[in-house]
C-alpha cells in the first residue's frame, strides 16, 4: 500500500535539501503532521513510547521482518518509493520508530530515506536523480 502526501504549501521548486549528512528526514510541521496521521491510519501495530524520547511515532514489532506502507516522495520529474528500511529505524528490542520528524528549519531528505538509492547530482543541468539499488550488493 502506498501513502502519497500532497500539500498546497511548499510547492516551490527546490524546497527540500537532500543531505547525506542528516540522519532523519525533516519536514515542515504541517506536512509532517499530515504524513504522521496517514501512517498512523495505515499501521495497525501497537504504538509504544520511544525509550530514547526522540521520536513521536513508534511501534512494537515481533520480528525484524517488518513491513510498513510504502511512502512515495514526489520530486519534480521523479517519484521516489521509500520502503520500510528508509522510513523506520530500530531503536530497541522490538521497537521501531518513524524516521521523519517535524522541523521549523525547513525540509531535509535525510540519509535514512536515501538507503538503497543511488542519488545522482548533475550540477550542469540542475538535476537530481534517484535510482533504486540494493546497496548490499555494491
Amino acid at each position: 500500500m502506498a501513502l502519497v502526501l500532497s500539500t498546497s504549501t511548499g510547492g516551490d521548486e527546490g524546497n527540500i535539501i537532500i543531505d547525506s549528512g542528516t540522519t532523519l528526514t525533516l519536514l515542515p510541521d504541517d506536512i509532517y503532521t499530515n504524513l504522521e496521521s496517514a501512517v498512523v491510519e495505515q499501521v495497525k501495530l501497537d504504538r509504544v513510547d520511544d525509550p530514547n524520547q526522540i521520536f513521536s511515532l513508534c511501534y512494537s514489532i515481533t520480528s525484524d521482518d517488518y513491513d510498513f506502507p510504502l511512502i512515495t516522495a514526489h520530486f519534480k520529474g521523479a517519484d521516489v518509493e521509500l520502503h520500510s528500511i528508509s522510513t523506520f529505524v530500530k531503536v530497541g528490542d522490538g521497537i521501531v520508530c518513524f524516521a521523519f520528524q517535524s522541523s521549523q528549519i525547513g525540509a531535509i531528505f535525510g540519509n535514512l530515506a536515501q538507503q538503497n538509492l543511488l542519488v545522482g547530482y548533475d550540477i550542469q543541468q540542475n538535476i537530481v536523480s534517484f535510482k533504486a539499488t540494493d546497496c548490499s550488493k555494491l
